[in-house]
């Protein structure tokens, strides 16, 4: 329940003393001066602060430096680490990792911090599809990107068959890419539906950790008179998640 004197303070930045706070330890915790935490209440006695009672904090941290190609965005009412992260669509971790200096249990309306750009977007207009890569992947050629981390290759596969065999039908392929025994799991994908090939712990280094998204069109794809029901996504099996969440489908 929000306490009956928060809103007294400027941009509702404020805390509640708990037992054992001191204004040091406060002014610690939020990343501003003790001077400038006590100038923003002329009405408390430094020395005396008692559980209960409302202390404002002020809007005074140092202003962020964020890295080359980070955007700074500010901190609104209801705001966490964890839902500016969401709202990103960007893990957790990378954000407290472009925001070093910030305690993430601390954050103030109105205070700055760095969003990291950490992700590219990819469209295929011929297979009608858009998803996002992290952006320090390379170009190799129009279906394929790749880094030192990972990489994705897209295709199309035609066939009057059901998800369930061309699942199949790729998992287990001769020269046996996912290893002897790949999991194949159901799913729905950007409302389509779709499986996830995940590797056997005995797929061949080479393949680089290769998963596969095979996702059905809602409606055939033509290319050259050729008709394509199925979309294929190659990826590393760390960032298939990524990608399946992001995907979009340009034609439904």
């Amino acid at each position: 329940m929000l306490h009956p004197y928060l809103n007294q303070c400027p941009e509702d930045n404020s805390y509640v003393v708990q037992t054992g706070d001191t204004l040091y330890a406060i002014s610690r915790f939020y990343n501003v001066t003790l001077d400038d935490l006590i100038a923003a209440n002329p009405d408390v006695d430094p020395e005396l602060i008692t559980q209960g009672q409302v202390i404002c904090i002020p809007l005074s941290a140092p202003p962020v430096n964020c890295p080359t190609g980070a955007t700074t965005y500010v901190v609104q009412k209801g705001d966490s680490f964890y839902s500016i992260a969401n709202k990103n669509k960007m893990r957790l971790s990378a954000l407290l990792k472009a925001n070093p200096n910030i305690n993430p249990d601390a954050l103030l309306i109105g205070q700055s911090i760095c969003i990291p750009v950490i992700s590219s977007t990819y469209t295929n207009e011929a297979y009608k599809v858009r998803f996002i890569y992290p952006y320090r992947w390379s170009k190799i050629d129009s279906e394929r990107y790749a880094g030192i981390d990972g990489f994705f290759n897209i295709s199309v596969i035609s066939g009057d068959v059901s998800v369930e065999e061309v699942c199949h039908i790729e998992a287990h392929h001769k020269l046996k890419p996912y290893g002897t025994n790949p999991t194949i799991s159901s799913a729905t994908v950007a409302g389509h539906e779709a499986c996830f090939i995940i590797p056997s712990t005995d797929q061949p280094m080479e393949m680089r950790g290769q998963s596969a998204l095979i996702a059905k069109y809602v409606k055939p794809l033509e290319i050259e008179d050729t008709s394509y029901q199925y979309l294929i996504i190659w990826t590393d099996k760390n960032h298939l998640r990524d990608i399946a969440n992001s995907l979009e489908f340009l034609n439904d």
